[in-house]
């Protein structure tokens, strides 16, 4: 090839980048383009504040909505609804109902074109307030028979406060780990609290103070053993006393603990000057590393106390 048509040869090549980059430039970067995102959660903001007022979300017409941005068509792939915050804020809102503006924004370098809601309708009731136990489970995804076990928390009580409504449908307040994190090694852990319904999802409106805990976890395993009832009840007086008690207790440890317990005793429970019927907490001796299972909790021994009749 001549110099000059090497020369006229660079120059088609340098003008086929230069078309190329300029096709790629305005595909990606200009003009915007609006892309539609479904399902964007509403963020509720200030209620703690509400609840300081002894007032809690009872119902929202809003909890997610559609917005459209208008963004690069580069920017597609890196953009989801996680990306977008909209907000409501609660905090002075009265008892019935109301109407709150929501703040809608999205990444940098976006614009918000439109959502499908400007404002939400929010039902406000007087809040219940309770103190509950606080457990830790497991997220989705963890196999049959997993437990974790949590030591070492730095609460295990939980206040909560929202409305009746929202409280009736509570199963646990839990700390939530995720199996995928959590091995035969301990490790520590801070989590949110979460008020979980009978099928694990997060009930909204729920104030959980404290609002995340410290704890230790490894993961644990479960299996339902025998339960011997230690009851002492030989009084003879004019009374008898008979109970009713679970045969069996669920217990969660490392696989290689729990292989090796076949039986778990009560302590014992002495019955002897209780003169009414009375369901009894059942407390355990446990081997250590032995565990009860959340499934297990609360188990109770039924007293029924029966006046003997008269000789006369």
């Amino acid at each position: 090839m001549t110099d000059s048509g090497r020369k006229i040869f660079n120059m088609v090549i340098a003008f086929l980048v230069s078309i190329a980059a300029w096709v790629f430039v305005v595909y990606n970067y200009y003009p915007m383009t609006p892309v539609k995102y479904t399902e964007v959660p509403v963020s509720f903001k200030g209620e703690k504040a509400l609840a300081d007022r002894g007032l809690a979300v009872s119902d929202s017409s809003m909890e997610y909505v559609s917005v459209t941005l208008s963004q690069k068509r580069v920017d597609g792939s890196s953009i989801s609804a996680d990306d977008i915050s909209v907000s409501a804020d609660v905090s002075e809102c009265v008892a019935g109902d109301n109407t709150v503006d929501l703040k809608v924004s999205g990444p940098s370098g976006t614009k918000v074109t439109s959502v499908s809601a400007s404002s939400a309708s929010v039902e406000v009731a007087r809040i219940k307030d309770e103190i509950t136990d606080i457990e830790v489970v497991y997220s989705e995804g963890a196999e049959m028979n997993a437990e974790p076990v949590a030591t070492d928390l730095s609460s295990t009580l939980a206040e909560v406060k929202c409305s009746d409504k929202m409280f009736d449908k509570i199963k646990r307040v839990a700390a939530v780990l995720d199996p995928e994190d959590v091995s035969e090694n301990e490790k520590s852990y801070t989590l949110k609290l979460q008020a979980l319904d009978r099928a694990g999802n997060a009930i909204p409106h729920v104030v959980i103070s404290p609002d995340e805990i410290s704890l230790d976890a490894y993961a644990g395993y479960t299996k339902s053993v025998e339960l011997k009832m230690n009851v002492r009840s030989n009084v003879d007086d004019s009374y008898e006393r008979t109970y009713t008690a679970p045969n069996l207790v669920t217990i969660k440890g490392s696989k290689s603990t729990i292989a090796k317990v076949d039986s778990i005793t009560s302590q014992e429970i002495d019955v002897r000057y209780i003169y009414a019927d009375e369901d009894i907490d059942i407390e355990y001796d446990l081997p250590e590393g032995v565990y009860i299972s959340d499934r297990s909790m609360g188990q109770k021994l039924r007293l029924k106390v029966t006046r003997k009749e008269s000789d006369d």
